[in-house]
């Protein structure tokens, strides 16, 4: 109804067909049909390749003919060292912003791109090879710790990747999340060990990239630095969120978790009182053997020392940075 109230049609001359494992000739009967032409992976779309291989230094090309392109156009301009700061900043590490929003640079990219920074902080506009005075881990720290305040690309570009995780974490209802949680788990809401975790063959370069989010060791940053702040437990889950430990429970007590009746609940669904005083209230299917309750003791051990915050009558919760106040 859109299209016949607004007038605009699909111009098929214009379009192209992409089939992802589809027969040759479907794909040609199909362009014959609609009058369109077949296209081919990657293709760019909004300025992105969309299905090339970051890993591939091909991938990148067009960033680093933007680059150069830009560094031709001041060609005729002199700056001084401090100008040289300022549009290394503002223009320089703005260009790929795009591209690593979305994409994981390997590590020749990385230093192809430092490498034309850095000829550009120490040679101005033409280049060349001149000499570096200060290491450019320095060069990237900030001006309070004696550093020139240039932003390191390769943190930038781990941050924004940690961006998604981020907004998985917090739970957004969108389409691209939807997708994301069709096709590998319902728990990749929360934090999971990247170094154990196991992924269908067909997860995509991207998701892996924003699963690990390592810092070249191994270890997951993320993981350290992000946190479970249940306050008064309303919208945290109880089995299947970690929010004590670094497991969830129907994780490290599968057991008790399969004779759950409140599988689904939220912490402030077991945890029944007042403001006086509150204790957990379990609900079982049958009654537990002997060496069960053992496994029941453990657990109340982990949830020993839990406290109800201020929340408790205001809601909130939620995840949140290590040291950033809520």
């Amino acid at each position: 109804m859109c299209v016949a109230a607004s007038g605009l049609k699909v111009n098929f001359s214009k379009s192209c067909l992409i089939g992802i494992n589809v027969p040759r000739d479907f794909m040609e009967m199909t362009c014959n049909f609609l009058n369109c032409t077949k296209g081919n992976l990657p293709f760019n779309y909004l300025g992105l390749p969309i299905g090339a291989n970051p890993r591939r230094v091909s991938t990148w090309e067009p960033l680093w003919e933007h680059v150069v392109k830009r560094l031709n156009l001041w060609g005729n301009k002199f700056n001084s060292f401090g100008g040289c700061i300022v549009l290394l900043n503002s223009m320089l590490n703005s260009i790929p912003i795009f591209y690593l929003s979305f994409m994981r640079m390997s590590v020749i990219v990385w230093k192809r791109l430092i490498r034309i920074q850095r000829e550009f902080l120490w040679g101005g506009v033409l280049g060349g090879k001149k000499i570096s005075w200060v290491k450019w881990r320095t060069v990237c720290q900030p001006k309070e710790e004696g550093g020139l305040g240039v932003r390191d690309i390769r943190v930038v570009n781990l941050s924004l990747l940690a961006k998604w995780r981020w907004r998985m974490i917090q739970g957004e209802n969108s389409l691209w999340m939807d997708v994301l949680l069709e096709k590998y788990a319902p728990n990749i809401r929360g934090l999971w060990d990247s170094r154990s975790a196991v992924w269908p063959h067909y997860a995509s370069r991207w998701w892996k990239d924003v699963a690990t989010l390592d810092d070249g060791g191994g270890a997951n940053w993320f993981n350290a630095e992000v946190e479970r702040r249940v306050l008064d437990g309303v919208d945290t889950s109880f089995w299947n969120v970690v929010w004590r430990g670094n497991l969830a429970f129907r994780h490290n007590y599968p057991r008790l978790f399969a004779m759950s009746n409140q599988k689904e609940a939220m912490v402030a669904e077991i945890l029944v009182g007042n403001e006086v005083g509150r204790e957990w209230n379990f609900l079982w299917c049958r009654q537990f053997f002997v060496w069960e309750e053992g496994i029941l003791a453990n657990l109340m051990d982990d949830l020993n020392g839990y406290v109800v915050s201020k929340g408790w009558i205001s809601g909130g919760g939620g995840w949140m940075l290590t040291g950033v106040s809520q």
